[in-house]
């Protein structure tokens, strides 16, 4: 009978000891993958150093980094989903005479954590790396939230991403802040969470607001998941996330925690594979506000998600198939960015294989639902957050700790 699990002759775990350099590796993994943009930001701030150039390099370090972990186990079909991304990638290209290595990007790299925590995690291990990872957030966080003006002499956000060209250089004249755009709340518009706490929302480690909203819903769903016996556990998660909520003031987090918590409440033992109908629900439902707003948009969450589902609707078949370039960026329509760039078929193909990971356990089988109705979600209101590194590297770490494997 073939092996479903090819090994290395020298893997990293016949030569050193494995507890000791693989809880510090993987600690350092992870927090370098959320928070490596903070520390370019702070190299730009007072090296000058920085631009895409670097981001690409960090990330390609990061990948690097994985490889220690990953090789210890290969596992056949993570190794045959990998291949099949790069098909699809380079077919795509052909077809269209013209290539993008993001959306090549945006897949393998979601698929290399799976990968280290199918091999390296357990959810013993993974819950003590998240943890640690949910106090360092805060704590920057706080200090970010409490002392802006310091924080952004040590990071000069605003300048590192007009280093990137991905910022307005018409902000800082009526602007005195060095956050993101996002980092505040516009007039008119103001804080939905707390709104006597001003216009400021926190971005932590993430430098920007979105991310650091999308890892409280992360962690939400990882409290949620535990069993009644460790409750405590539960309450620290769902807490921490209710004030990462508020220090951020995500409208997207808000409503996703809210869905998170009425799914425990509501959803029976056994039935967690009903998920696999979010995504396919989620395109309905947006498609829908956009045929009731008629059109109109406005920054409100119920105008993004008219937006995206007027982005749906504009989408002719080329596209719906990958088989043309997008006409669009679609960076903020996340449904219709990823039908443009990994088309119809490879979508589907892949929702498909993330209902065959063989996740283990009540407690597995229930954070793998509760991270379909994230994806589902994001997916109607951004279009790149769901393949961000620094949220994707943690959730994806904590998916691969549940999946069935050797015993840890």
């Amino acid at each position: 009978m073939l092996n479903a699990t090819y090994r290395p002759r020298l893997a990293v775990s016949d030569t050193v000891p494995a507890g000791d350099w693989q809880d510090a590796w993987l600690h350092g993994l992870l927090f370098a993958a959320i928070s490596y943009q903070l520390w370019l930001s702070f190299l730009h701030t007072h090296f000058g150093l920085g631009g895409n150039s670097a981001v690409i390099l960090g990330e390609l370090a990061i990948l690097a980094a994985c490889l220690p972990l990953m090789l210890q186990r290969v596992p056949l079909a993570i190794a045959l989903t990998g291949a099949l991304v790069l098909v699809n990638g380079f077919a795509l290209a052909l077809v269209r005479a013209d290539f993008d290595p993001k959306p090549l990007r945006d897949l393998l790299m979601p698929l290399a954590f799976l990968w280290v925590g199918m091999n390296a995690g357990g959810p013993p291990a993974a819950d003590r790396i998240l943890r640690r990872l949910v106090w360092v957030v805060l704590a920057v966080a706080l200090f970010e939230f409490l002392a802006v003006e310091p924080f952004t002499r040590l990071f000069d956000i605003y300048s590192y991403y007009l280093a990137r060209g991905v910022a307005d250089p018409e902000m800082a004249l009526y602007r005195d802040d060095r956050l993101v755009a996002s980092g505040m709340r516009p007039e008119g518009i103001g804080r939905t969470i707390l709104p006597f706490l001003g216009p400021h929302r926190a971005s932590s480690v993430f430098i920007e607001p979105v991310s650091f909203g999308n890892f409280a819903v992360i962690c939400a769903a990882w409290g949620l998941a535990k069993e009644p016996v460790e409750w405590r556990a539960m309450l620290f998660y769902v807490g921490a996330a209710a004030l990462m909520l508020v220090l951020n003031d995500s409208r997207f987090g808000l409503v996703a925690v809210a869905l998170l918590v009425l799914m425990r409440l509501a959803l029976l033992r056994g039935a967690e594979a009903l998920a696999f109908v979010f995504p396919f629900g989620a395109a309905l439902t947006v498609v829908a506000i956009a045929l009731l707003a008629g059109g109109a948009y406005d920054d409100s969450f119920v105008g993004r998600l008219a937006l995206t589902g007027n982005a749906l609707m504009r989408m002719d078949l080329g596209e719906i198939f990958g088989l043309e370039a997008p006409a669009y960026g679609y960076f903020d329509a996340g449904y219709p960015y990823v039908l443009a760039n990994f088309g119809l078929v490879a979508a589907l193909a892949l929702w498909g294989g993330y209902w065959l990971l063989p996740v283990a356990g009540d407690t597995g089988r229930r954070f793998q639902a509760y991270a379909a109705l994230y994806l589902a979600l994001i997916l109607c209101v951004s279009g790149t957050s769901a393949f961000a590194l620094k949220t994707a590297a943690p959730l994806w770490f904590l998916l691969g700790s549940f999946v069935a494997g050797e015993k840890r």
